[in-house]
């Protein structure tokens, strides 16, 4: 591997000039029919019907692939990242039905990297390491360093095929979910700092050897003990020892933990010697899929600020469509858009590649794409919004709370997951644990109700085809209900009005936001006492010595039996999507 002094690819680092959005969109435009989708990676294994993909979805694909690399091209963004190297990969143990399918995905993926080289932007490559198969389970024998092996005879074929590619993007710590059907269905392979540090020089070497890069996903979902590389410097150190190249960048969310508000920068950004980009969000998994606006402007200037003098930001990655579990089915920038999904993407390529403030871009963006309305309304709409997912979608205290258990950061946002919202006691108990003044709580959320009927009257002088953010309003409407539950009393006739306004919304909007209620009695009641937190949970983020030689190994050990116990009180979303709920105890 080209060992290029730390101080010279830190200075080549300066320059912020990368600016990659995902290209998922095109690949779902021929499957939007409102079912509950995995936005997590394009929906590749829908496309080939008896291993061959058909001319008409093909079709289909590149042209709005081309509508969308000529839009986002035109905003800002240079780069563009494709799932995925597992289904372009054709290896000489494959059979021939399997090696018929991949054929069918190259021929498609040759079309698809001339558009977007084409509309001017440069190509990356998303991979899991590992995506598996019986066949490459076979052939490996699961063995680390064979598996290495073909991860590098895999970047080999793809460079040599695709020589238009610039690179690969790594994902080290999520699997595929448990929901999905792929004949290359991924698992986690590395496991320690020191096996991370042991493929990244067997990679480089190749990688540098076809002048390409690499871009390396610190995220995950805290699985054994590399688990904690997305904010733990020092796992970082390990995983990265003796790494200097200038085709190596580090990607990082910006806060040790997923895309939700109330998370702090992660300090060893500005210090990190690496190149690095940082991933934002635009289409906002936990804040409505762009149902209504859920306005990231006002965060993503304050992380801008932050990071001006850090001389390794070499760019930012924006998600515009990939992320989460839902039935809301509008495609970025295509036929089906969200306008607040497009103008958070706007946004956060204008913030990072200019000067200009989040309050400039967002009255650009409604004078531009709301020509038919008073562009003040669309933005004191916009803002109201904005207050509402801060104060009523958020419980603030809790959110506010800096909270660790094993290797994660807990979420500030418990009760809404992707397009569900979740009611029941076990949640109310986390709640009433770390929030003390429900009542000032609750005089908040009487006064927010001034905010929904201003609200109303704004959305009413809209233009009809405005009015799908009555769903929003009625949403919220909704939410300051169901808080009573979380803040007030939960007595039979606390239950019986919340089952009376969930039961109103789901006529109203039976393809609105799914409503998970299981008032059944949580029986570890001392819970509420903070005992029970107090001793699995710490309040920051270096580990207490409890944690490392008791709870990370005995809650590893305890959660399939806790899991039998309490079956009942484990929602359904934890267990029949995503990477299911064993996944972070390992």
């Amino acid at each position: 591997m080209t060992k290029t002094p730390i101080a010279e690819v830190n200075k080549t680092a300066t320059k912020t000039d990368l600016f990659i959005i995902d290209g998922s969109a095109p690949f779902f435009a021929p499957f939007v029919d409102g079912t509950r989708k995995n936005w997590s990676k394009a929906p590749l294994e829908e496309l080939p019907i008896h291993g061959k993909i058909p001319a008409k979805i093909t079709h289909q694909i590149c042209a709005d692939l081309r509508i969308y690399c000529r839009r986002v091209h035109s905003i800002g963004y240079n780069a563009i990242t494709f799932d995925d190297l597992a289904h372009i990969t054709l290896f000489d143990f494959y059979p021939y039905l399997l090696s018929r399918t991949v054929h069918s995905y190259q021929k498609l993926f040759r079309r698809v990297f001339k558009i977007a080289k084409e509309e001017g932007l440069k190509i990356y490559v998303t991979t899991d390491i590992m995506f598996c198969n019986r066949f490459i389970e076979t052939h490996t024998q699961s063995k680390d360093h064979l598996l290495r092996e073909l991860f590098i005879e895999a970047l080999e074929r793809l460079f040599d095929m695709f020589p238009q590619v610039d690179g690969v993007v790594t994902r080290i710590g999520e699997p595929d979910g448990v929901d999905v059907n792929s004949a290359f269905k991924s698992r986690l392979v590395i496991r320690t700092a020191k096996q991370c540090n042991r493929w990244l020089q067997a990679v480089l070497p190749v990688v540098e050897s076809h002048k390409k890069q690499i871009i390396f996903r610190t995220w995950g979902l805290g699985a054994f003990s590399i688990g904690d590389i997305n904010w733990n410097a020092n796992t970082q150190k390990r995983a990265f020892a003796n790494i200097h190249s200038s085709s190596f960048i580090v990607s990082h969310k910006y806060g040790a933990g997923d895309f939700f508000r109330y998370l702090p920068l992660n300090d060893f950004i500005q210090t990190a010697s690496h190149m690095q980009i940082i991933e934002l969000q635009a289409r906002r998994e936990y804040e409505g899929f762009g149902v209504f606006p859920a306005y990231v402007g006002r965060q993503y200037e304050q992380l801008r600020d932050q990071l001006e003098s850090c001389q390794t930001l070499r760019g930012i990655s924006v998600w515009c469509q990939t992320g989460g579990w839902s039935h809301f089915d509008s495609l970025t920038f295509l036929e089906t858009s969200s306008p607040w999904n497009e103008l958070n993407t706007i946004t956060a390529v204008r913030l990072f590649s200019s000067n200009k403030t989040a309050d400039e871009i967002l009255d650009e963006f409604c004078q531009q794409r709301f020509a038919g309305a008073n562009p003040d309304t669309i933005v004191e709409i916009v803002s109201l919004f904005d207050l509402l997912i801060d104060q009523l979608w958020y419980f603030v205290p809790f959110a506010q709370t800096s909270l660790w258990f094993r290797r994660l950061r807990v979420p500030p946002l418990l009760w809404i997951f992707w397009d569900t919202i979740l009611v029941n006691r076990a949640l109310r108990l986390v709640f009433k644990t770390f929030q003390p003044n429900a009542k000032v709580l609750r005089q908040k959320d009487r006064e927010l109700r001034k905010v929904l009927r201003r609200l109303d009257q704004l959305v009413k002088e809209l233009p009809s085809k405005e009015q799908n953010l009555r769903l929003g309003i009625d949403t919220f409407t909704l939410i300051i209900n169901l808080r009573r539950f979380y803040l007030g009393s939960a007595g039979k006739k606390r239950e019986r009005k919340v089952k009376e306004k969930i039961k109103a919304y789901r006529q109203k909007y039976p393809r609105g936001f799914a409503i998970e209620c299981d008032f059944a009695p949580f029986h570890i009641r001392w819970i509420t006492s903070g005992l029970l937190f107090s001793f699995f949970m710490r309040k920051q983020a270096r580990y207490r010595w409890l944690d490392r030689l008791l709870l990370i190994p005995l809650t590893g050990w305890m959660f399939p039996i806790i899991k039998r116990w309490q079956r009942r009180r484990i929602p359904d979303i934890a267990e029949r999507q995503a990477a299911g709920l064993e996944l972070f105890f390992r």
